[in-house]
């Protein structure tokens, strides 16, 4: 267990924002004009090696940020306005003070001693925002590229950043990346926390950064939901991608693919807000799996009975 207690109170917690979107704009000013072969070296030249320590140390140890056959395809698709890449950098800066300042009150940390790291940037489209290593802790990343809606946007970073203080208290990056039981606490936990920081939304839009179109989605889970519920009950030990995918992961899959698509995040959510009859939020954020798995399971069995 780590973290400050929830009755002792080190000050108000802050964020340190880290904005390589200057960086990335050098770079486009660079490439253009430039052959798609010559745009991807001032890529990596003018962007990802100015900045080693996000980019080849965390973000890029697989290579897929500087390689891949559809880099040319990719970095050719960047066409945002550049103003705007600025302008939503400058947005988030004056936004994550507050959402910190939330998330952190909703989960009982404090700590002015130790701010929360986050990085404004412009991916490859992938995704918007992230919780991933840096330094050695989860950190908050944000692809400005892929923000724009800001009721969207809203959610996001306050889901994000719940992850980035949940690992503050439980060191969850060194949970199993693809463990389910660990998937559903934390992706339960960090948006049951949204639903206090940003109050008054349906549950589908916390789970779907209030994209619309999701209802049909929501009616099938709740039509399959003993189904659901069997087969986690079933996996939730399991710490495989193959296991953990079905649950939380968009893609097309040959085994398991055909349940509703992240249904993982519904069960995790109604999971947390099991565990909230018993325990408070504070209390389940710090838990390390040993603690959880067990009320996991019970939960799973009190939420069986009803969509």
């Amino acid at each position: 267990m780590t973290g400050t207690p929830p009755d002792i109170t080190a000050g108000e917690p802050s964020v340190r924002v880290r904005d390589l979107v200057p960086t990335y704009l050098e770079y486009a000013r660079s490439a253009d004009g430039a052959s798609p072969a010559r745009r991807s070296e001032l890529w990596r030249s003018r962007y990802l090696d100015r900045h080693p320590d996000v980019f080849a140390a965390a973000l890029d140890r697989a290579g897929e940020w500087s390689g891949g056959d559809d880099l040319p395809a990719v970095l050719d698709q960047l066409t945002e306005d550049r103003a705007d890449l600025s302008r939503r950098a400058a947005r988030l800066r004056i936004e994550l003070p507050d959402a910190v300042r939330s998330v952190a009150g909703a989960l009982g940390w404090a700590d002015d001693r130790d701010p929360i790291e986050c990085v404004t940037l412009v991916g490859l489209r992938r995704a918007n925002g992230w919780a991933d290593r840096l330094d050695g802790r989860y950190a908050l990343f944000l692809a400005v590229e892929q923000l724009g809606d800001l009721a969207e946007e809203r959610l996001l970073v306050h889901h994000e950043t719940a992850h980035v203080v949940h690992d503050r208290l439980a060191t969850i990056r060194d949970w199993p990346e693809h463990g389910v039981a660990a998937s559903l606490l934390a992706e339960g936990l960090a948006t049951e926390v949204t639903t206090e920081t940003v109050p008054g939304l349906s549950d589908e839009a916390y789970l779907w950064f209030h994209r619309p179109g999701y209802e049909p989605w929501l009616a099938e889970c709740r039509t399959r939901w003993e189904e659901i519920i069997d087969r986690i009950i079933a996996d939730l030990d399991a710490t495989d991608l193959d296991r953990n995918a079905p649950y939380f992961l968009m893609r097309d899959l040959p085994d398991g693919g055909d349940l509703p698509k992240r249904c993982g995040y519904l069960v995790g959510l109604r999971l947390v807000r099991e565990l909230r009859r018993h325990y408070p939020l504070p209390e389940t954020a710090r838990w390390d799996l040993d603690r959880a798995v067990p009320e996991l399971r019970r939960a799973l069995g009190a939420v069986a009975v009803a969509a």
